[in-house]
């Protein structure tokens, strides 16, 4: 397409555009911004769109800090279970086990404190096991689940439910 010949309208108040509120606002341009690329504009915003020069709508997220730092304890676990993994303490089973959970309930540690006692991180006197969650990484214990085995289980947090429920298969809970 050749080239317009603007030197013609120069010294001219309008370049050719008539009175001088013709091409006044955003509307003899189609609109403003991403105005019109899904109506009149369409065919610019495909074309463009292919090449990746142009991008519609909003992108990205920024996370709350509250969820952030949820986020930051639950990544210490996981480098904490993974330093456990290298070092041959958690075998493979052991290891998705616990991956797969933030906190640990009753129920799972009446599942794996028998495994826990064979890899070293727990220890078994007479009846009742002793496990020290915070060694491992865990933060919380909840209630859910059945506990049938004395336990005595050392941890930063323990809900009222998760305490009754050890208390009552004859353990017991220590803050640490």
């Amino acid at each position: 397409m050749p080239k317009k010949k603007v030197k013609k309208y120069r010294g001219s108040k309008t370049c050719g555009g008539g009175a001088k509120k013709k091409r006044r606002g955003g509307g003899s341009r189609g609109g403003r911004g991403n105005a019109g690329v899904h109506k009149h504009k369409y065919i610019k915003f495909v074309k463009l769109a292919k090449e990746g020069l142009y991008e519609f709508g909003k992108h990205g997220f920024n996370r709350p800090k509250v969820v952030k730092a949820e986020y930051k304890a639950l990544r210490e676990l996981k480098l904490r279970l993974r330093e456990l993994k290298d070092e041959g303490i958690l075998d493979d089973e052991l290891y998705r086990f616990f991956d797969a959970r933030e906190e640990i309930n009753v129920g799972d540690l009446d599942l794996v404190v028998d495994r826990l006692v064979e890899v070293g991180l727990a220890k078994k006197e007479g009846d009742v096991y002793e496990v020290n969650l915070s060694e491992i990484g865990y933060e919380k214990l909840l209630g859910a689940g059945r506990i049938t085995k004395p336990v005595k289980v050392v941890v930063n947090y323990a809900t009222p439910k998760a305490i009754e429920k050890i208390e009552a298969a004859g353990g017991e809970v220590v803050s640490s």
